[in-house]
């Protein structure tokens, strides 16, 4: 997303309160998808590059194994892409077997986090908010492009336990792996992270 209103560009990662996010900014963005939704900071940098240099850069950013519960659920329940358990989308996604037949896009959805934010392997964004402070991170976004706080809206809530609950010593091992990276660069690790209560938009 960019705006030009308040010259910024907000780098959407899926299922990490994005959603909200627009909708602050295009009350229809629960309705359609915005302009460049889920768009990488290499292609912003790629494809507006004098916009990129001078506009404020933003994104967030998620547990990974959180990330995962979320994105498998919301595939699952409200995409219908899904026909079999989360484990099982882990062990496809560590084989390298299509997630799905009908979403060819998926595996790029899961890509590392801190991939879509870097532009030559360097992390090139202003600032990083977490899906697990979602509200006060994005008042720190507000105050700082000068338009005063905004509360975000609840869009697109995803049902489901507390992301421990879903993994096993395997299946946590492979998030280790994949996303090696994501949790190096943010610190995250397994058991904390946002209640699924508090879970806002994709």
């Amino acid at each position: 997303m960019i705006s030009d209103a308040h010259k910024f560009i907000f780098i959407h990662i899926n299922k990490t309160g994005g959603t909200s996010i627009e909708k602050v900014f295009d009350a229809a963005a629960d309705r359609r998808d915005v302009d460049l939704k889920h768009a990488t900071a290499a292609f912003y940098s790629e494809n507006f590059p004098d916009r990129f240099r001078t506009y404020y850069k933003f994104a967030f950013v998620r547990n990974p194994w959180d990330w995962l519960v979320s994105r498998y659920f919301w595939s699952r329940d409200h995409q219908r892409l899904f026909d079999y358990d989360f484990s099982e989308m882990l062990r496809r996604l560590k084989n390298g077997v299509r997630l799905s037949s009908s979403a060819l896009w998926l595996e790029d959805a899961l890509s590392p986090q801190v991939t879509r934010l870097s532009v030559g392997g360097t992390i090139a964004v202003d600032f990083i908010g977490r899906f697990e402070a979602l509200q006060s991170d994005f008042a720190r976004i507000c105050s700082h492009l000068q338009i005063g706080a905004r509360q975000l809206p609840h869009v697109f809530k995803t049902e489901h336990k507390f992301y421990t609950d879903y993994y096993e010593d395997e299946t946590r091992s492979i998030v280790e792996e994949i996303y090696a990276a994501d949790i190096a660069a943010f610190g995250y690790q397994f058991g904390v992270g946002a209640h699924p209560s508090r879970e806002k938009s994709g």
